[in-house]
């Protein structure tokens, strides 16, 4: 079983990009733990839109998905990890604090 459930903050505001594969969306999870862990969140389709429209910077979030791993190459010609969760499920713990935002979904599924 490869399965990854943790709460956190978001460290940075969603990122969502359209691509040829469909909307995914993007952003880093400060969790809090000695030390502090940072976990890249991917969100794909409906969720991703879902999260792009309701998350921002420090708003308290759970996420589940299974833990991922993706090998690349650097700028500088270096190979590389990346560690990541692919999102399947989004629990909001928190109310938005900006004006005009939508009661966010208690829990969004993929």
């Amino acid at each position: 079983m490869n399965v990854l459930t943790v709460t956190g903050q978001l460290a940075t505001d969603p990122i969502r990009r359209d691509t040829s594969k469909g909307v995914v969306c993007e952003f880093r999870l400060a969790v809090d733990s000695r030390p502090r862990l940072w976990i890249v969140v991917q969100t794909w389709g409906q969720l991703a839109g879902r999260c792009a429209q309701h998350l921002t910077c420090g708003r308290h979030v759970a996420v589940s998905g299974p833990l991922l791993c993706e090998e690349y190459v650097t700028r500088a010609g270096n190979k590389a990890t990346r560690w990541f969760t692919r999102a399947t499920t989004v629990t909001f713990l928190d109310q938005p604090t900006r004006d005009g935002d939508a009661s966010p979904e208690t829990e969004v599924d993929r």
